[in-house]
């Protein structure tokens, strides 16, 4: 049987889905595989296929180089290829050249990123490029799909003498103009051609006096089209030259042909490898598009969605500027359903949507909109009642439809099942409904089926709280506006708000108040037990988000202090270390106009330039002392960075280039007290090594 029926991926609406993908496919192959997307029968090509959507997805998040995977489909070229005797077009060798260098960049990419793109690199093993099949094209074929004149010696010759002759025929046909020109034999527009041959518009009163072969004439019987005599002859020779032409282009192409031939094979496996990425490419593309990521894949039924997004609805409200509620939700083998009540419109049945579409593309082969640390697991299979399945053509009733679906479903309910249904128990009497909705909320507890259902009736919500495995869940309403948050609360029932919503919409309060006398008085205080308790969860989760945000507001301010304090230290830094440059700078300045003044003085030049080299030496010798000083600094916070955290009280340790072994008694900073016997001292740690037991 199906893992899911193609009846709940039309009510998923998983066809958007599909055209989503299809839509940023190129090739008409990739096209074909995205409109034929559906759930995997393997698991383990599954995860495989989701972790190269990954990789790309990643790759285009970070702006990292992709090949660019656009061509055109070589398929048919291919095939003919592999025909002993077939011989391909200019065009088609041209095709078959751009495929190839596409294919060559590809595999050449991913084999160079096997440790970046393991799962993508996957798709290339055991293929290599073929250098071969454009260096063979690139000798016969040009660029713009003509065979080059140096293909053959032969050609060459044939293309010299078919110049030649044109080039006479021109100068004939030229001269001929210009001779009827002059005697006014001919019309404005004066040439024209047929059948690849060049004719003269020549008046019909004056076609006597031109010699030639006529070829046609004009609808209003004025003109005749005349090829002057003098170029028939040499006409005939570029004819034939051409048809010669045409043979020697055949047997290059053939010759081609049959030195291509064996890598038709190859050529099929480079068209089957650029659809496949081609196709993965669309995928990690809608992926990025919807925010969506790989979730944590479990061997263990387990369906643990943060942060999750129906993807549709995602972009329609982003294209409207409206914001989508994320759904948190959380089912594993201890809680493995969850019942969930609450208002109409209030987000019941999109909240089954979402968690069927997610679970749908990733047994797909598609990414899901739902946050990195989110888990999920391949369900074998997933079951859905959702909306009204009432057939007119069978003439089943509302609620025989819904007990059928109930019937198929707890025929496969397993734990490795997950089903989703919405109203659960309606369209019939509610009583009864209710009672029948309990028996199988109980099948479906003993089954350990996962499972997400949607209720109305109080009977449900009071055994989902009884039973073990199950939890209730609520979509949060504001009783003051009357507007849904679409917020999805688990742990306690949701009320209807049927009176509250009846008071605030102006339904008269006697009428209201007649219908609660028509209810046990156990529901309606329980219904408004409920609303006040979803009223205080709404209040106290809109005081956790502000306090969140007020958190989120200190965090932003700390790290902005801490960088405008870092910067403020680095710019303190680097102006004392000019102050100091400009110091000596000073000092070097004062000491070379002392110098001037002296040689000025001619007094003895030799001491002079003797205090100079002494000078500089003084100052070389400075500045060595000062490197070696900062060397010995970077090594020993180096080491105390290292023996640091190896060092506690009891270590036992060694002073440098001493043979006596000492016991830590304390450590304060980067110093450290030491017993040898009787003996106390303190020592820097950068002094110390540890003594192995």
């Amino acid at each position: 049987m199906n893992i899911i029926e193609s009846e709940a991926l039309e009510l998923l609406e998983f066809y958007k889905i599909k055209k989503y993908v299809t839509d940023f496919c190129y090739s008409a192959g990739a096209k074909q595989k995205a409109s034929q997307l559906s759930v995997f029968e393997a698991n383990e090509n599954l995860t495989i296929e989701l972790h190269r959507i990954s990789e790309l997805k990643n790759t285009f998040s970070s702006d990292s180089f992709f090949p660019e995977i656009q061509f055109q489909e070589f398929r048919k070229e291919a095939s003919l290829l592999s025909l002993e005797g077939s011989m391909l077009t200019e065009d088609q060798f041209l095709l078959v050249k751009q495929a190839t260098e596409i294919s060559n960049t590809a595999i050449r990419f991913l084999k160079n990123k096997r440790m970046i793109l393991p799962f993508l690199a996957q798709l290339v093993e055991g293929m290599e490029d073929n250098k071969q099949i454009i260096e063979e094209i690139d000798r016969i074929i040009d660029f713009d799909a003509t065979v080059k004149n140096s293909a053959s010696k032969e050609l060459q010759k044939i293309r010299k003498e078919l110049s030649e002759k044109r080039r006479e025929s021109d100068v004939k046909f030229d001269r001929q103009v210009n001779e009827l020109r002059k005697l006014g034999y001919i019309r404005d527009n004066e040439e024209s051609f047929f059948n690849g041959r060049r004719t003269l518009a020549v008046l019909v009163e004056y076609k006597s006096e031109v010699s030639g072969f006529v070829h046609n004439k004009s609808e209003t019987g004025k003109t005749i089209f005349i090829e002057p005599g003098a170029t028939i002859s040499i006409n005939n020779d570029i004819a034939e030259l051409e048809i010669d032409e045409r043979r020697e282009i055949n047997r290059i192409l053939r010759e081609l042909s049959d030195t291509l031939r064996p890598f038709a094979f190859q050529l099929k496996q480079y068209e089957a490898l650029l659809i496949e990425l081609d196709f993965i490419k669309a995928k990690a593309q809608f992926a990025k598009l919807i925010h969506a990521t790989l979730p944590v894949i479990a061997k263990q039924s387990e369906l643990k969605l943060n942060k999750a997004y129906h993807p549709i609805l995602f972009l329609q409200n982003r294209e409207s500027g409206k914001q989508t509620v994320p759904l948190n939700l959380h089912l594993e083998k201890e809680n493995h359903l969850v019942v969930i009540s609450g208002p109409n419109a209030g987000g019941k049945s999109i909240t089954l949507k979402t968690v069927g579409l997610l679970q749908t593309m990733l047994q797909s082969g598609l990414l899901v909109s739902v946050a990195e640390n989110s888990v999920m697991s391949f369900f074998k299979h997933i079951l859905i009642d959702i909306g009204d399945t009432q057939s007119i053509e069978h003439e089943l009733s509302t609620y025989s439809a819904r007990l059928k679906n109930m019937i198929s479903i707890l025929k496969q309910v397993n734990p490795d099942t997950l089903v989703l249904m919405d109203e659960f128990g309606s369209g019939t009497d509610p009583e009864l409904g209710g009672a029948m909705a309990e028996v199988v909320l109980e099948e479906l507890v003993k089954s350990k089926t996962f499972g997400v259902i949607t209720t109305h009736y109080s009977n449900v919500k009071l055994l989902a709280n009884n039973l073990q495995g199950v939890s209730n869940g609520s979509m949060l309403f504001d009783l003051e506006t009357l507007d849904p948050k679409y917020i999805l609360t688990v742990g306690e029932p949701g009320s209807s708000y049927t009176f509250e919503v009846a008071e605030r919409v102006g339904f008269p309060k006697e009428l209201i108040n007649r219908a609660k006398l028509k209810i046990d008085t156990d529901k309606v205080d329980l219904n408004k037990l409920l609303a006040e308790v979803q009223q205080q969860k709404t209040k106290l989760a809109e005081a956790t988000d502000r306090v969140e945000h007020q958190e989120f507001l200190r965090k932003i301010a700390k790290e902005k202090y801490d960088t405008l304090f870092n910067n403020w230290r680095e710019k303190t830094e680097r102006d004392r270390e000019r102050k100091i440059d400009l110091a000596r700078l000073a000092d070097f300045g004062q000491r070379y106009l002392r110098l001037m003044e002296e040689w000025n003085k001619n007094e003895d030049r030799k001491a002079v330039i003797k205090r100079f080299i002494d000078g500089i030496t003084a100052e070389t010798n400075k500045r060595k002392e000062l490197a070696k000083q900062n060397k010995r600094d970077n090594f020993a916070e180096k080491k105390v960075a290292r023996l640091k955290p190896l060092l506690k009280v009891g270590s036992k340790v060694r002073i440098l280039n001493s043979s006596e072994i000492g016991v830590i008694e304390s450590m304060k900073d980067e110093k450290v007290s030491i017993t040898f016997g009787i003996l106390k001292m303190t020592v820097n740690i950068e002094n110390l090594e540890l003594v192995r037991d």
